[in-house]
């Protein structure tokens, strides 16, 4: 599985109309490719607005962001200056994600860890799922968790946890960090992102 992470920090028009236009004219596109998995929307604390979402190769994952740089680049009066992109290879894929947005449940809570400092060894991805995976998934509240590598940096990686709710994401994330202290002292959080998802299509896969 791949993993796309797009936040873009400005919005130069109404949360509304960007909203219903990543549903009527984005993800239709995304949609259609066969590798599409997952894709997730939400405003940050900051106020930007932050996708997340997942396929099942580089090559969709790729195909998809270049889907995404036309989309902007048919909406420029949406976000005035550039945004931000994380792209990976998860290494960890966790829990299960209800494939409609409806329903009783509410849409998730996402908190995402942008990190450095990530070694790129055998007993990194040890920790990790010995000691870290274990406290997320058994946190209150856990849907799903990704955890993926950066193409680009050699030390980055992100994870994104979804979870009923802030309390219980924010809970888990401090545990989490706590270990990460602990056993990986060389990793830093170098950004946090948080927010209720208010688009949510998950596939059939």
């Amino acid at each position: 599985m791949h993993m796309n992470l797009r936040r873009h920090p400005t919005i130069g028009v109404g949360r509304s109309t960007i909203e219903k236009a990543v549903e009527g004219e984005l993800l239709p596109v995304l949609r259609s490719e066969p590798g599409f998995e997952a894709y997730f929307a939400f405003w940050d604390e900051a106020g930007a607005g932050v996708s997340v979402s997942s396929f099942a190769d580089a090559e969709t994952a790729h195909r998809s962001t270049d889907a995404a740089r036309r989309w902007l680049a048919s909406h420029l009066d949406f976000f005035p200056s550039p945004g931000e992109e994380f792209s990976g290879e998860c290494f960890v894929q966790e829990g299960a994600l209800r494939r409609a947005s409806g329903g009783d449940d509410p849409l998730p809570y996402l908190l995402v860890r942008i990190l450095a400092g990530v070694p790129a060894t055998q007993d990194t991805r040890a920790f990790v799922e010995q000691r870290t995976l274990p406290v997320i998934a058994r946190a209150p509240g856990f849907r799903a968790v990704w955890m993926a590598r950066s193409d680009r940096d050699a030390d980055g990686a992100a994870v994104a946890t979804f979870f009923d709710g802030r309390g219980e994401a924010t809970a888990c994330h401090e545990a989490a960090v706590g270990l990460l202290r602990e056993g990986l002292p060389t990793v830093s959080v170098i950004r946090v992102l948080q927010g209720r998802a208010v688009i949510a299509c998950v596939g059939a896969s």
